[in-house]
């Protein structure tokens, strides 16, 4: 049986939206489908600008019918929740800033799934102010461990407490975006960022903010770059440049240092780069070392081509 991980998130806060109108105000501005979203369940979504650029990705946690929790970053909040209010208009909502916000990670070393009967069990040894919720994006990140009452207090509990940047090595490896790092505000589209493979974004729901040039996006094919996993035994950080033919092709987003000495990283990149890399196997270089494209296996670079 693989060990369970935990880890504290940094800088995270939330809103609450609650009242008999919740659902439907968040799935009329948000990109994701909120309406059908069970209470117990958690939803990845974003706000868009009219242009369809992101502005705020967030994670959303239906608490009950008639209340979600919202988690962003700590520096989004002010202006996440300035922005939705401009929406309410006359409905019967009301839209507050959770002020004691405690939240951690629940995974497995292995980054195997958690079963139902282990999702169980874990929450009837948790109290009642803490409430846990399986990461729909993908399997691997495990549970969200959260609450608006009391610290996360897990001491008792068997798992093995580990720094964030050990999560941070799933989420990157498994191409899942987060924040300003990855998806710089007002300028990335959803598409860039693979954000329909997580159900961010739904395409038979109706008409959101952004949704014209979101769906125009996806049927017309006009996605140009992409944000995929490379490493490097050089460092990689924010901004570092990657090049191809001595051409500059894309930048690294949010990177982890592994143990082996590497980095990981989330990198934009050009497509038709991408397609030089795996069809042609034209490597990319990053402070002279190599850079290997790290696509996860539930993916395939078959998205890109004949690569035989």
């Amino acid at each position: 049986m693989s060990i369970i991980l935990h880890s504290y998130k940094h800088d995270r806060t939330a809103l609450e939206v609650s009242g008999e109108e919740a659902d439907t105000f968040l799935n009329d501005i948000l990109t994701a489908e909120l309406g059908l979203l069970p209470a117990g369940r958690m939803q990845m979504s974003c706000l868009l600008s009219p242009q369809g650029r992101i502005l705020h990705d967030m994670l959303i946690y239906r608490v009950r019918s008639d209340c979600y929790w919202i988690e962003v970053a700590s520096t989004q909040i002010i202006d996440l929740k300035k922005r939705i209010a401009m929406y309410r208009l006359r409905k019967a909502i009301t839209i507050d800033i959770i002020e004691n916000w405690h939240s951690a990670h629940l995974y497995h070393q292995d980054g195997s799934a958690f079963l139902a009967t282990q999702i169980t069990q874990i929450k009837d040894n948790l109290n009642d102010n803490q409430l846990v919720f399986e990461d729909s994006r993908r399997p691997e990140l495990g549970l969200h461990i959260i609450s608006k009452e009391t610290n996360i207090n897990v001491q008792n509990q068997s798992w093995k407490e580990v720094d964030l940047a050990r999560w941070e090595s799933l989420r990157i490896a498994n191409m899942v975006p987060s924040g300003e790092i990855d998806l710089t505000p007002n300028r990335t589209l959803m598409l860039e960022a693979s954000l329909d493979l997580f159900q961010a974004v739904d395409f038979q729901k109706g008409c959101y903010i952004g949704q014209e040039v979101t769906a125009r996006t996806k049927y017309r094919g006009l996605v140009k770059k992409m944000l995929v996993p490379v490493s490097c035994a050089a460092p990689l950080y924010k901004d570092t440049p990657i090049f191809q033919d001595d051409r500059e092709v894309g930048l690294c987003h949010s990177s982890v240092p592994l143990g082996d000495g590497r980095y990981l990283a989330l990198a934009m990149l050009r497509l038709d780069a991408l397609k030089s890399n795996i069809n042609n196997q034209i490597e990319f270089v990053s402070n002279t070392q190599p850079v290997k494209l790290e696509l996860p296996s539930w993916y395939g670079s078959d998205v890109f081509g004949d690569t035989s």
